[in-house]
């Protein structure tokens, strides 16, 4: 009997060490990527927008309270890969000049969580404090359009965004502080929970013609209508899909 006490506590401790070297390494590579601990509501406000335009949605999660925390991580991975890709497809067709103006409003619909956000943090309050978020809208320049709408899948898009409640391109957000930090008391509706999983289930659907049309341009010049035709259909196919 005391060698199976004597090895349920050696398991115990390798667990626990192992535990605290995971925690650890975790740490370590947030203080590397910049990533701080929100002493004050305007730290934690400065981080979020860091992670978010970094794609980090983990580290997002850090800055949050445990609903909407939780669901950022559970699609931390998918949504990263979804969304470089897809800033990746940005940034080719805006260096060749390849983007319409129906283009971009697709983009940001598609967009998980739009990166090009203003927060501004109101005077804190005891351990409470509220926080404006807005959301740049895509800049038109009113250029012809293929006269088309576009066939998005609903359920995936701004996946994280849409569940929250706006006014326009406006949220306003509670923060509070939990055992020291700063953190956004994000209130999502329950339809997070269907987005997230169907990120998780669908990302490679979108993730292949992001890339695929990015190859694309970058190897054989084309026209903006071209372009434009071919990347709707094939974002219509992933949302059929």
């Amino acid at each position: 009997m005391r060698r199976y006490i004597t090895m349920g506590i050696v398991l115990l401790v390798l667990v626990v060490g192992v535990y605290i070297a995971v925690f650890k390494r975790g740490m370590v590579a947030r203080t590397a990527k910049g990533y701080k601990a929100a002493e004050t509501p305007q730290v934690a406000a400065d981080m979020f927008k860091k992670a978010i335009e970094e794609r980090e949605y983990e580290y997002a999660a850090d800055y949050c309270t445990q609903d909407y925390a939780e669901q950022l991580r559970r699609g931390s991975a998918a949504a990263r890969e979804y969304a470089v890709a897809l800033d990746n497809l940005t940034y080719q067709m805006k260096e060749r000049d390849l983007i319409r103006d129906e283009t971009k409003l697709a983009f940001y619909l598609l967009d998980p969580f739009p990166k090009d956000i203003t927060i501004t943090v109101g005077k804190e309050s005891g351990d409470s404090a509220t926080a404006t978020i807005v959301f740049a809208a895509p800049e038109m320049r009113g250029g012809a359009s293929t006269g088309t709408e576009w066939r998005l899948d609903t359920g995936i898009t701004q996946c994280y965004v849409r569940p929250l409640p706006f006014k326009g391109y406006t949220t306003m957000v509670e923060m509070k502080k939990e055992k020291n930090a700063w953190k956004f008391d994000f209130r999502p509706d329950n339809s997070i929970q269907q987005r997230v999983a169907r990120m998780n289930e669908k990302y490679k659907n979108y993730v292949n013609p992001f890339e695929i049309v990015t190859q694309e341009v970058k190897n054989d010049p084309s026209t903006r209508e071209n372009t434009t035709t071919r990347l709707r259909q094939l974002i219509e196919g992933a949302a059929k899909e």
